[in-house]
């Protein structure tokens, strides 16, 4: 008997015990597109910067100049043949100006080795007043170090979300600068001033540096477009810009490009004519957008090029390529999106409007572009660490052919009808779920052999983000189905950077074909459903190993995943600590604290774009790991616009109906949150964020109800009766028809979900 019990106890645990079946069946290798004519090359990959947001080469003295937001230059050689480099610090902007929040752009004076002059673009607080943009002249020694005394202030404007931001010397010898509309990206040039000259917002200007007129630091060139006419500031050349990011001359033409960065549709190119008018905002790229407002004195010109939110959501201006190193480029202008990380060229020469032709994927966050006098195309990215690449011909051509076009070809499913995973393929559950139009999903991860997730803790402002190891040809996948019907598969692969590439499923229920990388627009049950596009998977999940959104310490942490992925070398123990800070809740369940579910929710809807290092510049966060005095959103001021609710906060502590967030998750109109996925809002989210509020100050006011709104709070408050189902079918059809006629847009908006219903 006690040898039957020892056996027992030796074979239990075997029993019990789950060994790791490694993940052998994996074809996913590769891409199914075509393989692109360029790749990155990383420069010094041993350097690193501070939110770099500039780069500028001094070809004559043989050195490249990297520009920080937060205030430093840095000084490199610009032979990249050299193995290795070591930054030398020209200026800190911070210890003169305390008040510095942005240093955007520099550029040397064409005499530079004689006059020994260089000019800053930057904004700061002047005293105890509000911030200022400055252009400013330093002297710079015989070592390339700004000589920080010799400051002389040329010009200032304000400051705003848009602020352009670079400046260069033109083959005239005059200084031309860009800036933005000087306004958050929502609502869209609330001020009109893109067609407005009296100021200098949304505009390319050119000044002379080497003489001054009366009362001026500087001249104005009398051959300045509008110099001379009633109301109009003589410095502008070109105007009608909303962000222009980025600027170059050709060096053979003298052409002037830039980038101008779009609203919520278009980024655009334009080659930049004297006296041009570009659009902002009567147009918006290639479309017509406040068409009420008054037009400039000069025609509108149209985009040279442009592309929609599909491909890219911001661009970046780039260089007119000459020289002998990049000898299929020469002639064409190369830009890039700060999103996506696409770069394209288009033929200068060429045809306006295209065609453009897709050169590279760097699957980073380009925030400029730099040309050496050799020819080389240099890119920088951003926030950090920022590092220093080039643009090279793309030596790996084993691309495309052997790319899975059906999903049962993936290796990923040992059977797609039903769906089961293949061996070494783990599916897991999460707490919060994204709201994708009420559909449901299922999770799998599969990481080949033993290999697993690494977790790196990254401490930032009182908490830890996630970061992870690099594990090659990881894969996460995700099916979401209607009731039991699949509709799509996503699957997300790492092969140095994540892809995205989405599967429809066939009106049979039987496998999944890979949709085209442009995505595809279905109907589903009548309903209109969006299966996104590659570089809408990017857009949301990033190129590096920071936005991975399901696979989270805090959503895997239910029924004990966890430890077992930990026991199976998915996961290590990091992860498992990390869980313990990041208190993910169903957000459904109503017996928990709401702080807990709102936040959940949040997290799960939001936190894509509104987190540390999110892609965007966005003000505020709603990681669940940061502690609530670090979200940056209860009573702050919003830095995209009031949407009618003047003098609210995103969130205003017990108001919900003076809180923009609540606002932006509400409307199906301008300003909706979140900009890509769900077609229909979530009430019981919604629901959720506004009982939340109101628990912030039980004690707030309450705003007033009536079934025609003043504005928008009232309007707010309307619709949360109308979502509880409180008013009567009589008064509800009444309250939609007020709203719908309403003055104000934002109001309809908010009821365009209604009524439509």
């Amino acid at each position: 008997m006690r040898f039957s019990i020892l056996v027992l106890l030796f074979v239990f645990p075997l029993v019990q015990a789950e060994e790791r079946v490694p993940w052998e069946s994996s074809r996913i290798l590769g891409s199914p597109e075509p393989a692109l004519p360029f790749a990155r090359e990383t420069v010094w990959p041993h350097l690193t910067f501070d939110e770099p947001v500039d780069i500028t080469p001094l070809s004559n003295a043989g050195r490249l100049f990297l520009t920080e937001r937060k205030g430093r230059i840095w000084m490199l050689p610009d032979n990249l043949s050299l193995d290795t480099a070591t930054p030398e610090l020209c200026l800190d902007l911070k210890t003169v100006h305390e008040g510095m929040s942005s240093l955007y752009g520099l550029a040397f004076h064409p005499n530079f080795a004689n006059d020994r002059h260089a000019y800053l673009f930057y904004v700061a607080r002047d005293g105890t007043g509000p911030s200022r943009t400055w252009i400013s002249e330093f002297s710079v020694d015989a070592a390339h170090r700004f000589d920080l005394s010799s400051e002389r202030r040329l010009l200032s404007f304000g400051s705003g979300g848009h602020n352009g931001g670079d400046l260069h010397f033109g083959p005239d010898g005059m200084l031309y600068f860009s800036i933005g509309d000087l306004d958050g990206p929502s609502p869209p040039d609330i001020r009109n001033v893109g067609q407005n000259l009296a100021n200098l917002a949304s505009t390319i200007c050119r000044i002379d540096v080497d003489r001054q007129d009366e009362g001026l630091n500087y001249a104005i060139p009398k051959d300045n477009p509008f110099v001379g006419r009633e109301g109009a500031r003589p410095e502008i050349y070109a105007y009608g810009l909303r962000n222009p990011w980025k600027m170059s001359f050709d060096p053979l033409t003298g052409n002037l490009w830039t980038g101008d960065v779009g609203w919520e549709q278009w980024e655009s190119v334009f080659k930049i004519e004297k006296g041009g008018n570009y659009g902002w905002s009567i147009m918006e790229g290639p479309l017509p957008l406040k068409t009420d407002q008054a037009k400039g004195p000069t025609p509108i010109l149209p985009p040279f090029v442009y592309y929609g939110h599909e491909e890219g959501a911001s661009i970046t201006g780039g260089v007119v390529v000459r020289g002998k190193v990049l000898p299929d480029l020469e002639g064409h202008y190369v830009y890039g999106d700060y999103l996506t990380g696409k770069i394209w060229a288009i033929d200068t020469e060429g045809p306006r409007g295209g065609p453009a032709k897709l050169l590279a994927d760097a699957r980073r966050a380009i925030v400029s572009f730099a040309q050496l006098s050799s020819g080389e195309i240099l890119f920088i990215d951003y926030p950090e660490p920022g590092h220093i690449y080039r643009l090279i011909p793309n030596s790996d051509k084993d691309q495309t052919n052997a790319f899975p076009r059906q999903l049962s070809q993936t290796g990923l499913f040992r059977s797609t009808a039903p769906l089961e995973p293949e061996a070494g393929v783990y599916e897991y559950q999460i707490q919060a779920p994204m709201w994708h139009d009420g559909y449901s999903s299922r999770y799998w991860i599969a990481s080949p052999g033993d290999s697993g997730f690494g977790t790196i803790p990254v401490p930032r402002r009182g908490y830890f983000m996630v970061r992870y190891n690099k594990p090659e040809n990881a894969v996460l996948a995700k099916t979401i189905f209607d009731g039991e019907r699949p509709i799509e598969t996503q699957i997300l692969h790492f092969d140095g950077s994540w892809n995205g590439y989405t599967y429809q499923w066939n009106d049979e229920q039987t496998d999944a074909e890979l949709v085209p990388s442009g995505g595809r627009s279905i109907e589903v049950d009548g309903k209109p459903y969006r299966i996104p596009s590659r570089n809408e998977c990017i857009r949301c999940h990033g190129s590096n190993f920071n936005y991975l959104l399901a696979f989270f310490p805090g959503q895997l942490n239910r029924d004990g995943q966890i430890q077992r992925f930990q026991k199976l070398g998915l996961v290590d123990e990091k992860f498992e600590e990390l869980a313990k800070s990041q208190p993910f809740v169903d957000p459904t369940d109503s017996e928990l604290p709401i702080e807990l579910r709102a936040r959940s929710w949040m997290h799960a809807n939001c936190t894509y774009c509104h987190r540390l290092t999110g892609g965007t510049n966005t003000s505020f966060q709603t990681s669940v790991s940061a502690p609530l005095d670090s979200l940056f959103l209860i009573d702050e001021k919003p830095t995209k616009g009031y949407f009618g609710l003047d003098g609210g906060s995103l969130v205003k502590a017990g108001n919900p109906y003076q809180s923009i967030f609540y606002y932006r998750i509400a409307t199906r109109g301008a300003g909706h949150m979140p900009m890509i996925g769900a077609t229909t809002p979530d009430h019981e989210g919604i629901r959720l964020v506004h009982d939340w509020i109101r628990s912030l100050d039980s004690n707030a006011p309450a705003t007033s109800i009536s079934l025609n709104p003043k504005g928008v709070d009232e309007a707010l408050a309307l619709y949360h009766r109308i979502s509880e189902g409180e008013l009567t079918e009589e008064e509800r059809q009444q309250a939609i028809a007020n709203c719908m006629s309403h003055s104000d847009p934002f109001v309809i908006g908010l009821f365009a979900q209604f009524a439509y219903e």
